[in-house]
């Protein structure tokens, strides 16, 4: 594991967008939320742990960035954290603290390691019954920083812990008949085009499932696992035991995600069945909507149209996304064609660092899946599918594919333009910074911003290959100093949009003898002043509402919980997309507590809430729309949109 200095770790927290392993505090005393952080960095899976800087302001009014503020007691700081760590935690944490010196004062530098994971979860003593859901006393790390973890989120845990997956685990309501006789058919004729006489296809079905690791017993009884129901079930088994397993295919007119409310989107598929259908199924839909070109092959006299990505680039998008996804988290796969790229997004991050993807090698989040997809050809284990991805766009004069992996949010975004980056039109419209001398890497973020909305730390690194503090630097340099770049959202949430450009001017201020003449780009001084925020679409106008929705929100009191709450966020946002904002001022609620305790959960853990623009997180039109999912639940509760609108 690299380790930081004090002064490395300080310099991170003032320059990184993205932080998730370091955390600030000022560190009076070691008291709960010291406590808490290193909860939640011995917690989280794939972190490698996490370091706590004591002695560290965040920014406030009188400081812009985080700044050292020092500690007096340092060494009953570091005898009291010894002594937490053993005394508070179920099983002791053992953490390595040192002292020192910046800026004249005193920093504690506190390194906590992930604990393996046959000691997770690190639980604070007397939380956890296994019944309260409300309070577990496992913290984990999250976007907006550390929070205690509710019973679905400790699961993960205690499953690693006790070395089984979730494609492991039997539902409590699957039998043997969830399983679909014609797709079991269909392995053994796509296994014995591999592999005619392979072991498992001369035994029965239930002898061959069996040794695929898709069945189990129960009660003398063979019940299909999840892995099985993902590879072989019914689609209305999916839909009874998996509904949140489903692939979206969304098809837009533009380059953003929201162009025309009235028209959102100009193609849809929702695809719910069994991974040996949906594979080829969902690779057919991609290839039939994309582009064709002609190509004549040398050495033949016999034409070809092929489409714009080629075949191979496409099965291993999809299989990628099936296979590494992470099954526990109720989240569609959503694959969305853009007019110039197409983005695909799943949940669960990938378990290989980004900086080794590509290289030989593989982690398997569910080895059962990947087993069986590797037996029939539509996947490879060796760790060689996203560097075979590479080269093939390559060879057909196409970018490199845009990986971003989060670990605290659990989403793996791919990214494949329909272009080279830096193509003809690209190159053409960069010529108006010419007299900035912009490096290929700062023009490469100027690209990605303009074809995707946005672009943040990870999607830059993705196409550059710089690591996160050069890819930090360069943002922000486009930022501060040249004022091409907005920047908005903070910390882990951070991106990046296109400032509005003035004309460029007329001649190259660049002269080839400029060693000793500094760049003078005072004129190109962002003149933001026509884009104050104008919030008066935030005015909590309900003229245009139903009365008996008027209704209920005028019922609604501070301490309204979720039973009447949900109901009017899931209608109101059923009937049109609002911010977050806008609805803290319907709800009369405050912004923070209302995304935290209600819209992020309707969103990540029911699925009953979308964003509207969900391959950009922190979009600054980020609004929140109800999804299919969520107008069942209305109708569930007795609320007919389709009568309201």
């Amino acid at each position: 594991m690299e380790q930081f200095s004090t002064l490395s770790l300080f310099e991170q927290l003032q320059l990184l967008d993205e932080r998730p392993r370091i955390e600030a505090k000022r560190g009076s005393e070691i008291g709960a939320s010291v406590m808490q952080t290193i909860c939640a960095f011995a917690n989280e899976p794939g972190l490698g742990g996490g370091y706590l800087l004591l002695g560290v302001g965040e920014p406030d009014e009188f400081h812009e960035a985080f700044y050292i503020c020092g500690v007096n007691n340092s060494d009953k700081l570091l005898n009291d954290l010894q002594a937490n760590c053993r005394d508070q935690f179920e099983q002791p944490v053992f953490v390595q603290g040192e002292v020192a010196i910046l800026e004249g004062q005193k920093v504690i530098k506190i390194f906590v390691p992930e604990l393996e994971l046959a000691s997770k979860p690190c639980i604070f003593k007397g939380k956890f019954d296994g019944k309260n859901k409300r309070k577990t006393g496992v913290w984990r790390r999250g976007l907006n920083g550390d929070y205690e973890c509710s019973q679905n989120e400790l699961e993960p845990l205690l499953l690693a812990k006790s070395g089984m997956g979730y494609e492991q685990v039997l539902l409590p309501d699957a039998e043997w008949d969830d399983l679909d006789p014609n797709v079991i058919e269909l392995y053994r004729r796509l296994r014995a085009n591999v592999r005619p006489y392979a072991e498992e296809l001369q035994v029965s079905d239930t002898e061959m499932l069996r040794a695929l690791n898709l069945v189990k017993k129960r009660d003398n009884a063979w019940i299909p696992n999840v892995a099985g129901l993902l590879l072989m079930g019914k689609s209305l088994s999916l839909r009874r035991l998996l509904p949140a397993v489903r692939v979206d295919y969304v098809r837009i007119n533009g380059t953003q995600w929201v162009e025309d409310p009235e028209q959102r989107f100009s193609t849809t598929l929702d695809l719910r069945e069994p991974l040996l259908r949906l594979i080829p199924k969902l690779e057919a839909a991609i290839l039939d909507d994309l582009p064709h070109h002609f190509r004549l092959k040398e050495g033949s006299t016999q034409r070809s149209d092929e489409p714009l990505l080629p075949q191979k680039v496409i099965r291993e998008a999809v299989v990628n996304a099936v296979m590494h996804r992470d099954y526990l988290v109720n989240q569609p796969i959503l694959v969305v064609r853009y007019s110039n790229r197409i983005e695909i997004r799943n949940a669960g991050y990938s378990l290989k660092p980004e900086i080794m993807l590509g290289e030989m090698g593989s982690k398997l989040r569910n080895p059962i899946l990947a087993a069986v997809l590797y037996d029939l050809n539509f996947a490879e284990t060796k760790g060689s599918g996203i560097s075979t991805m590479r080269r093939l766009l390559q060879n057909s004069g196409l970018s490199a594919p845009v990986f971003n992996s989060h670990i605290i949010n659990n989403q793996f975004q791919a990214i494949y333009l329909l272009h080279q980056l830096l193509g003809e039109e690209q190159l053409a419209w960069l010529k108006q910074f010419t007299h900035l001398g912009l490096s290929n890497d700062e023009a490469k973020a100027l690209i990605l911003a303009k074809e995707t909305g946005a672009v943040d730390n990870a999607g830059f690194r993705a196409i550059t290959g710089l690591d996160t503090l050069s890819a930090s630097q360069i943002l922000s340099r486009l930022h501060h100093q040249y004022h091409l770049l907005i920047k908005g959202g903070a910390g882990s949430a951070t991106y990046y949009q296109l400032a509005v450009m003035e004309d460029p001017p007329l001649f190259n201020v660049k002269s080839a003898n400029t060693g000793d003449l500094s760049a003078n780009t005072s004129d190109l001084s962002a003149n933001t002043s026509d884009l104050s925020a104008n919030t008066s679409d935030l005015s909590a106008n309900t003229s245009g509402l139903p009365g008996e929705l008027i209704e209920k929100i005028s019922q609604l009191t501070s301490k309204a919980r979720k039973e009447s709450l949900w109901p009017v966020i899931l209608w109101l946002c059923a009937l049109q997309s609002y911010k977050a904002e806008q609805l803290a001022r319907l709800l009369n609620r405050q912004v923070t507590a209302l995304k935290s305790n209600h819209l992020n959960i309707l969103r990540e853990q029911e699925s009953l809430l979308g964003y509207t623009y969900p391959e950009v997180k922190n979009h600054p039109e980020q609004a929140y729309q109800t999804t299919a999912k969520g107008l069942d639940w209305l109708k569930q509760h007795g609320i007919m949109i389709d009568d309201h609108i």
